[in-house]
């Protein structure tokens, strides 16, 4: 029997707010933002490393490309929740792209309201969410397709891209991430978790990021018929002295067979491995990125694991948890039944 600790996010995180501020914050306005922070003049050349703010559907947007790639398709990394202005999505990265040396591109941006990026009012809509990614790439002269790179919250993120723009997508790589489908886990296991009310305006309202998680979910969840046929390699962390043993999550499991093919593989490393193991991040996008060579694991049918949840990818969240004994599912594509808006 195992005990399964899943949570998006570091335990130490803080909570999100939205009046904190540190340096790089953006004031709000892109002439304010644009007046202390490096604009990105375009057109780009190609393979120029470019970093700074660059007009993206109105807003300015943080953003990041380097290396040549050559021979490879250009990887876009989402970052995790942002709880604070301290988490600078595009300098995350920089341990994996120093790693890698250059070998595949790699662009990346800050969300809106965070980092450097402009802040804006209200909730921001999955559509909008997938526009600036859009915005950023196309401004940057990005034609794809891409490698989508998702780090904890950054796998919904990743997962509503994928769905919006499948025939942009080439592979994916999520490293211990949320999924779109914990929308629809969270109800098997008969809690709401970040559907549940009070964590809803807290994500949507009070949190820096203004993003309704079960909303970002629920839609790429919704869309899952459109997810494109390309291989996917979830890295779940194992880390006895943080998060205790995720090897064996049959519902994420679950997802990972849906695509093709998919990887399920622990790793011994920390939560935030985009940041912590650099080379074992670089070592699975050569891997998802070289042709044929991915073979999908023996996850056999009718084990039993035993799950233990706890916060979600917000951090943001009232805790909760429930313990369920749950035998693995085999899905079928596209077949499942139509989940009732929350």
């Amino acid at each position: 029997m195992t005990v399964l600790l899943i949570s998006a996010c570091g335990a130490d995180s803080p909570e999100p707010s939205s009046t904190e501020t540190g340096p790089g914050t953006p004031s709000g306005s892109e002439s304010e933002a644009g007046s202390h922070l490096p604009q990105i003049e375009v057109p780009v050349e190609a393979d120029a490393t470019v970093e700074g703010l660059i007009d993206v559907n109105g807003h300015a947007i943080y953003a990041r490309c380097s290396g040549t790639g050559t021979g490879n398709p250009t990887v876009v990394y989402f970052a995790g929740w942002a709880p604070d202005q301290s988490k600078l999505g595009v300098d995350t990265i920089r341990a994996v792209e120093a790693a890698d040396d250059g070998r595949h591109r790699i662009c990346s941006y800050e969300r809106r309201n965070t980092g450097r990026s402009e802040t804006v009012d209200g909730t921001q809509s999955p559509e909008e969410i997938v526009a600036d990614a859009d915005g950023v790439l196309e401004a940057i002269g990005e034609d794809g397709p891409f490698v989508l790179l998702g780090a904890s919250f950054g796998g919904p993120v990743a997962g509503a891209y994928a769905v919006a723009h499948p025939d942009r997508v080439t592979a994916i790589l999520l490293l211990d991430s949320s999924i779109p489908d914990d929308y629809i886990i969270d109800r098997r296991h008969g809690f709401a978790g970040m559907c549940l009310r009070a964590n809803r305006e807290a994500d949507a309202r009070d949190s820096l990021e203004k993003i309704d998680n079960c909303q970002l979910a629920q839609w790429a969840y919704d869309r899952r018929a459109e997810e494109p046929e390309v291989p996917l390699i979830y890295t779940a962390a194992a880390d006895p002295s943080d998060r205790g043993d995720v090897t064996d999550d049959s519902l994420r499991k679950a997802f990972v067979r849906r695509w093709s093919p998919g990887i399920w593989k622990p790793v011994s490393a920390p939560h935030w491995m985009d940041e912590a193991e650099p080379n074992l991040v670089v070592r699975n996008l050569e891997h998802v990125i070289a042709p044929g060579g991915l073979k999908a694991p023996l996850l056999r049918r009718g084990a039993i694991g035993l799950i233990l949840k706890s916060g979600h990818a917000g951090c943001n969240s009232t805790r909760w948890s429930v313990l369920t004994r749950t035998p693995f599912i085999r899905p079928i594509r596209y077949t499942h039944a139509p989940v009732a808006a929350i």
